[in-house]
């Protein structure tokens, strides 16, 4: 009898311990949450107020169809992507993924099309921006590994048509249109960290 409630005591303390090491275990790997939370939110913070993720020149158009030639830039303007594309129609629709955090918006290129054809049909940009895992548009910033890898994951979930979890709200569309365009001139589509975009002229 007494060996057994040596026993019972024993499995007692070795459950007591090992609640103990998950406790201290879930504590620690919240820390490192925290802290990798608050350094993804200073990076952001230091993002320049407006940045420039595409440059582009149309090429030719016709009565239906326009063909632009695309250059997808970094947060340094290094070009690490392009593309030549045709879409359906006479005037071109550049569709950015927006998210906000905090105060801030991210934006990543999302794809392009014509006032002829519906969104779904237009050309993707996904492909181009997403490589291992990282989103090419963020690097050349104040993002490091760990955060590239959180918006990478987070571009993934939004191209999918999930909403992931975490402190980053909803994604919308921002839309910029160009009707009027002059034939092999540059313009360059510029996203504002306070929310909008635009096309200009370069």
């Amino acid at each position: 009898m007494k060996r057994k409630g040596t026993g019972l005591i024993r499995t007692a303390l070795a459950l007591a311990a090992l609640a103990a090491l998950l406790w201290l275990a879930a504590g620690a790997i919240l820390a490192v949450q925290r802290a990798r939370i608050g350094e993804l939110e200073r990076q952001i913070a230091s993002l320049t107020a407006e940045t420039v993720p595409i440059r582009f020149m149309v090429e030719s158009r016709s009565d239906d169809r326009l063909t632009a030639r695309f250059a997808f830039l970094n947060l340094a303007g290094t070009e690490y992507a392009r593309t030549t594309a045709t879409v359906r129609g006479t005037s071109l629709f550049v569709d950015l993924l927006v998210v906000p955090y905090g105060d801030a918006w991210l934006a990543f290129p999302y794809r392009a099309f014509g006032e002829l054809e519906a969104p779904a049909d237009g050309v993707e940009f996904g492909g181009l921006v997403m490589k291992d895992g990282l989103p090419r548009s963020h690097e050349g910033g104040p993002f490091d590994h760990g955060s590239l890898a959180e918006l990478g994951r987070l571009y993934a979930a939004y191209l999918a048509g999930a909403q992931p979890a975490g402190a980053f709200g909803s994604a919308v569309h921002d839309v910029a249109s160009l009707g009027r365009f002059k034939l092999g001139v540059p313009y360059r589509v510029v996203a504002r960290k306070a929310g909008g975009i635009e096309i200009l002229e370069d």
